[in-house]
């Protein structure tokens, strides 16, 4: 049976804690963050979901939908809105 973190004795809390923090430290760190290989947050080329999936659940893309916002030649710009939230590019 599990025990809840706040029954536990002080010095499980304590070591709970402090291994929370530790590796928190760590990988938020430049070593820690290099050691992850973490690039941050990069683009990547998303086609939507494949075709198989989307005819094992019995649904399809709207195409004016697909040209619209899966177009890799767009893929650095950045989308705009109108104030009624429909997208613009």
């Amino acid at each position: 049976v599990d025990v809840p973190l706040r029954d536990q004795p002080l010095e499980i809390q304590f070591f709970y804690l402090m291994r929370g923090l530790t590796m928190t430290g760590y990988y938020t760190s430049k070593v820690g963050i290099a050691d992850l290989g973490y690039k941050g947050n990069m683009p990547n080329v998303w086609d939507g979901v494949p075709q198989d999936v989307l005819d094992q659940h019995g649904v399809a893309y709207d195409p004016e939908w697909i040209a619209k916002c899966v177009d890799q030649s767009k893929r650095n710009e950045i989308a705009e809105w109108d104030e009624n939230g429909n997208l613009l590019t």
